[in-house]
Order: C-alpha cells, then structure tokens, then sequence
C-alpha cells in the first residue's frame, strides 16, 4: 500500500482508534483535528505528524491537504464540516472518506459527483457502520429478489450511544422525517409510519427515520422507494430529549446549542465492545404484487464496525480499488464486503405470504 492517510477528527474517540489501527498496519498516516492542543497531544501520543486547523478557510484546507492522498473525515457535525472538506478534497485531488450517518451530506455528495470524477477522486461519506451495514444488506436483497420494487429498511436500538451519536442526531431532528417515492424525497410527520419487525425475538414496534440509506439505497439498488425504521424505545428515548417540536420554539440556532449541552450527558466513548452492544437489521423487499421478502443481518458492536470498514475501506483505495465520484459502500466492494471483512452474519431470507402495504 502505498500513499498518505490525513485521519481529521484524531481527538474523537473514532477517529483516534482508526488513526492508531491503520499505523499498526504500516499506513503512512497524519493526524489532524480543529483544537490545537488536544491535536498535538493526540499526534504524541500516537508517533505521527500532526496537523490543526479549522474548516473555516478554504486556502488553510487545501494547504493542509497538499500532500495527502486520502481524507478520513471524523469530525462532526458532518452536516456542518462535510462540505468544506469534500470540496477541499476534489480542489486538492484527494479521495474523501467520512463516518456520517446524517443523510443531507450523502445528497451534497452527490450533487459533487460529477466533479469530484472529473478531479479524478472519489466521495464516500458513510464509511461507517450507520450506511455499511445497511447498504450492504440492502444491496444484497435487491440482487436476491430483483422484481422488488420497494424496499424497508428496519434498525434494532443500540444498548450504548455516545456524545458523537447524540449530537449527530441532534442535527437531524426535526418535525418531518423523509422517504423516498419513485425517486423523491417525500416528508412524513414524525411518528407517522410505524412497522412491527421481527430482529429474531419476537415482533418489535418500529418508527420511520431519516436513516441516510433514504438518499443512498436508490444509487446502490437501483429500486426507488425506499422507507427506513428505528426500534421505537431508541426513538422514543431520543426524541423525548431532542423533541422535534424544540426549533420552531426556541429557533433553530438555540436547539442546536441546547443539544449540544444536553450532550454532554453522554459518555465520549463507548463502553467495551460486547455481543449487546450489535445490531440487527431487517429489509423487506417488496414485489408489484406487495409480497415481501425479509432478510436479517446481525453485527458486531457499532462502534468496532465502525473501526473495521472503514480501515478496510482505506486499505483498498490505497491498494487502487476505487472508482471516482460519489460511490456507497456495496457499490464500490459489493453487498458481502461487510460480511467478508467478518463484521456481520447474513441470514437466510424468508418468503411471507401475506400482503404487506
């Protein structure tokens, strides 16, 4: 492998255990992050060349990025540091890699497709558990049952969430969720769309979110209607701290900043990786006739996921596996890359008999 790895976001509990991973694996990596101390400190700690600067100026950017070869952008809230650093990223001719699960920035992604290709570079937000997975699976049912013509996406709640997932979150909440309609984006209200799912015991009440895979199923599958849930009590907990209803009360820029204090409520980092601490995913494909098919995938931890694809991810792209402009996950490796890296076991589908909505 050979090229140079700029990790920015080295201060954050993902972003720092990538960081560490990728130089045990003899990567040429440099540390970067906005705070100048705690970027320096991270820099020692680790053995590596470390670089601070802010996403504030576009010339301090591509100076910082002169001589990378690949950004892993870590550092969130990816809806307000994304922008800046993919555009840096094809001004400065380096492939970009990020952790986001905010589905806005898979649709600037894609806006920068075109020139991002003709920069010769790739864009790959979501290089984390919150798309792999499910864009695997997803990508894995449409090849199963190629009539589908719908496709639902279900996500069983986390037994541990961090300050990073709450404030990400806290970005994203507000009074409608969205699903994709024959290729549109179409609001819901909150709590409107509900769905009991099976995750292996029993029937669990799931609501609709705006999980990213709204923006990104239709580029893997090609099948256009898309609709993802959350196991309600995860819902239900977050959305009692983070109620939708907040920004139009206090104004958006309060919200924000009254979600980020309530954050600090949170652990930094995870507890220690453990079998509770996986998910299980569902997808139903859907025919013309509204016959579904189920498919179930269990994971190991989010967080160790996390670590492990996009690690994998940066070692192909500096192998040369990589195709320019926008790319997801199961598009660019294919729907087993996340079980062939051994983060996730698939099951066997299931044909229902029954007609669903």
């Amino acid at each position: 492998m050979t090229g140079r790895v700029l990790v920015y976001g080295v201060t954050g509990h993902a972003g720092n255990v990538i960081a560490r991973r990728l130089i045990e694996d003899g990567v040429d990596v440099v540390v970067a992050g906005r705070d100048v101390a705690r970027t320096a400190a991270a820099a020692e700690a680790l053995g590596r060349p470390g670089r601070a600067f802010p996403l504030t100026s576009d010339t301090v950017i591509d100076e910082a990025l002169a001589d990378i070869d690949i950004v892993l952008h870590a550092a969130g809230p990816f809806v307000e540091t994304a922008s800046p650093m993919m555009s840096a990223c094809i001004r400065t001719r380096t492939h970009y890699l990020d952790l986001t699960g905010e589905w806005p920035v898979f649709t600037e992604a894609q806006e920068l497709s075109a020139a991002a290709a003709r920069a010769g570079v790739m864009l790959v937000p979501g290089a984390g558990f919150t798309l792999v997975a499910s864009d695997c699976l997803l990508a894995h049912a449409a090849e199963a049952r190629p009539d589908s013509v719908k496709l639902r996406l279900a996500v069983s709640r986390p037994d541990a969430v961090t300050r990073a997932t709450i404030r990400s979150l806290a970005s994203l909440i507000g009074p409608h969720i969205f699903v994709r309609r024959h290729g549109r984006l179409v609001p819901e209200p909150v709590g409107r769309l509900r769905r009991d799912i099976d995750f292996g015991e029993g029937l669990r009440e799931t609501t609709a979110v705006c999980w990213p895979d709204i923006t990104t199923a239709e580029f893997s599958t090609g099948v256009a209607n898309i609709e993802t849930f959350a196991e309600s009590d995860w819902l239900q907990r977050i959305a009692h701290r983070l109620s939708a209803s907040t920004g139009a009360m206090i104004g958006e820029r309060a919200r924000r900043t009254s979600s980020t204090i309530l954050s600090l409520a949170w652990p930094e980092r995870p507890p220690r990786a453990s079998n509770r601490n996986g998910f299980v995913l569902v997808v139903e494909a859907v025919d013309r006739w509204r016959r579904a098919t189920t498919f179930r995938m269990r994971t190991g931890d989010g967080y160790a996921v996390t670590v492990a694809t996009a690690c994998g991810m940066i070692r192909r792209t500096l192998a040369g596996d990589w195709s320019p402009g926008f790319r997801t996950p199961a598009s660019l490796y294919g729907s087993r890359f996340i079980t062939d890296i051994g983060c996730a076991e698939l099951e066997e589908f299931r044909d229902l008999t029954i007609s669903v909505s």
